[in-house]
């Protein structure tokens, strides 16, 4: 049997839809498989091809590639698809006429072309002399035509419902095609000797990038997203007993969920919960996932006292205890202000003012440092049970030795299934540090996903990379109609310190900070949103682009790199520079789209 790439096809289901939108697709690869149950050949199902000049892209619905002769496109298309001369090709939907510009025909050949383009940048020869034969297909799947509505420059290459479903006759169109393409290039080396075999394992299957849209990859994550997530309920719904609960989980592996899922199931049961985090957005989040009111830094300690579910960032916390005390150490000075705060959430919580809780909920609490678990102990001493979530791979500051939360919890429940982000993004994570993640890995349903891109720009060229993140952003949002609050934008360092200071839009379309684009209302012009990997730590993005990667220092040192990598769910771009000394392996791969 012919060999299918992927193995397994993908289904597109868009939101409410009783059925796959790329039904037609499947269809067709059905009865295609059954064509080619006896051919030694090798099938490229949804094949992207990027433009020499990387302008634009196409993407071929299949690509049948005989090794001893050549490759044929074929464009799939459902639903009653005609032909009409006054008005092209088009779809019929109940009474309406739905043009389909520039039609099933100029697509076709158009990726044909697009397709030669490509290989002759590679192979050096001219694009009108390869020295394979190449030719075209449309399918109309579910459509039946006969030779009046087919125009003439399709004529022959039209393929209706009765010859797609019809395995024997399928295979004998594409057989005619190939001997047709033969005759009429009598110079092209057919058989053993033919260039395609050579030609399709180099260019093609190597490095192919055979996808879903990225768009498509977000709708269906969030359809399947319940069940991706079920084997972490299940674990927590199993621990949730357990007074003390220590657990640790690699990038992506559900631990924000957990964290909520167990909060969830204790404010359920009555109890008087209390969740806490390291940074502002993360706290934003888990309030709105709780429906908890907001914790700022003033909110009064009597306020706090009267609420069943207080959701918080630890120091926002800490900051509502020390309220009124005079003995702080300035925040000019850093470590000995957060330290001192901590010192005041231990004293406020042993005197009872933030009242009693039954539990307690941390996450991101590898960055808790010791006078933060001794603010914590404070808190648990009233009988509250405790649940701690850590991963010391993403640990961005001066925190707990591990051994220390082992003994403080007990043995940890390990998390090591990646359910965040894609295949691809998961092996890249990987890479960065083999010896740091070696039992992370996808779950067998994950799709392989978007090649990441790792671009390099020359050090200090900040107008190379604005170029690239708008060349980003105008392919995804433009060209895949990715939303633009499914984008992050993050870097190491803070604004003024990156390509963007002073940036006010990209491609045309505002840039804010994440803080100020979550609180514009439904009137304003959408955003994209930017902000610092270590604010953006512990939330999540389809989309994540990671610019001004350069030089070393802590910014750029494993465990920030991993954490905003892995904050991507379906795409990745890392804009590195020349200078890039960090040790995370960042070696420039794939290329900038559009």
């Amino acid at each position: 049997m012919a060999d299918f790439f992927p193995r397994q096809p993908d289904e597109v289901w868009p939101e409410g839809a009783a059925r796959p939108s790329n039904e037609p697709e499947l269809v067709f690869r059905r009865h295609l498989e059954a064509a080619l149950a006896d051919k030694p050949w090798l099938v490229i199902q949804n094949l992207v091809v990027q433009a020499p000049d990387r302008v634009g892209c196409r993407e071929i619905d299949f690509l049948v590639i005989d090794p001893e002769r050549g490759f044929v496109v074929i464009e799939v298309k459902g639903g009653d698809y005609r032909f009409d001369p006054e008005i092209g090709w088009f779809r019929q939907v109940d009474d309406q006429s739905r043009p389909d510009s520039p039609g099933v025909a100029k697509q076709a050949v158009g990726a044909m072309h697009h397709l030669v383009r490509f290989l002759a940048s590679k192979l050096l020869h001219s694009p009108a002399r390869p020295p394979y034969l190449h030719g075209w297909l449309a399918a109309l799947v579910d459509a039946e035509a006969v030779g009046s509505t087919i125009p003439p420059e399709a004529q022959g290459h039209v393929l209706d419902a009765k010859l797609c479903r019809d395995p024997e006759r399928l295979l004998a169109n594409i057989e005619d095609l190939f001997a047709a393409l033969a005759a009429n290039y009598p110079l092209v080396v057919c058989g053993p000797e033919s260039c395609m075999r050579e030609v399709a394992e180099r260019h093609l299957l190597h490095g192919m990038r055979s996808r879903l849209a990225v768009r498509d990859e977000i709708r269906n994550r969030r359809i399947v997203e319940h069940d991706l997530l079920r084997p972490v309920r299940g674990i927590v719904e199993a621990a949730h007993a357990m007074d003390r609960l220590l657990v640790e989980g690699f990038p992506g592996t559900g631990k924000t969920f957990a964290a909520v899922h167990r909060a969830s199931l204790d404010l359920d049961a009555g109890l008087r919960t209390l969740v806490l985090c390291f940074n502002i957005p993360l706290a934003a989040s888990l309030t709105a996932q709780l429906r908890a009111k907001p914790t700022r830094a003033d909110t009064p300690l009597a306020e706090l006292r009267e609420r069943q579910c207080v959701c918080a960032r630890f120091f926002a916390l800490a900051a509502c205890a020390a309220t009124g005390r005079d003995d702080l150490p300035p925040a000019s000075e850093g470590p000995a202000h957060f330290d001192a705060l901590a010192r005041a959430l231990e004293e406020s919580a042993a005197r009872g003012e933030l009242g009693r809780f039954d539990s307690i909920v941390v996450d991101e609490g590898q960055d808790f440092s010791p006078p933060m678990l001794r603010a914590l102990d404070a808190l648990v001493a009233g009988g509250a049970r405790i649940a701690f979530f850590a991963d010391e791979n993403q640990r961005l500051y001066a925190s707990t030795p591990r051994a220390e939360l082992v003994a403080r919890f007990g043995q940890p429940l390990v998390l090591r299934e990646n359910l965040r982000n894609s295949g691809s993004i998961t092996a890249f994570l990987r890479e960065l540090d083999p010896a740091r993640l070696p039992g992370l890995h996808a779950p067998p349903s994950a799709r392989s996903g978007q090649e990441v891109v790792v671009w390099e720009y020359g050090q200090g060229d900040d107008a190379a990379q604005v170029k690239a993140i708008e060349r980003i952003v105008r392919h995804l949002h433009i060209g895949e109609d990715v939303r633009l609050e499914d984008i992050a934008i993050l870097s190491p360092f803070r604004l003024e310190r990156t390509c963007l200071a002073g940036v006010e839009t990209l491609a045309g379309i505002p840039v804010l900070p994440l803080e100020r684009a979550v609180r514009r209302g439904p009137d304003e012009v959408p955003c994209l949103r930017w902000e610092t990997l270590h604010r953006f730590k512990g939330l999540e993005a389809p989309v994540v682009i990671l610019h001004d990667v350069a030089g070393a220092g802590p910014n750029v040192e494993y465990e920030p790199i991993l954490t905003a990598c892995s904050r991507a769910q379906h795409a990745l771009f890392v804009l590195r520079s020349s200078s890039y000394a960090g040790p995370a392996r960042l070696p420039s791969q794939g290329a900038l789209p559009g």
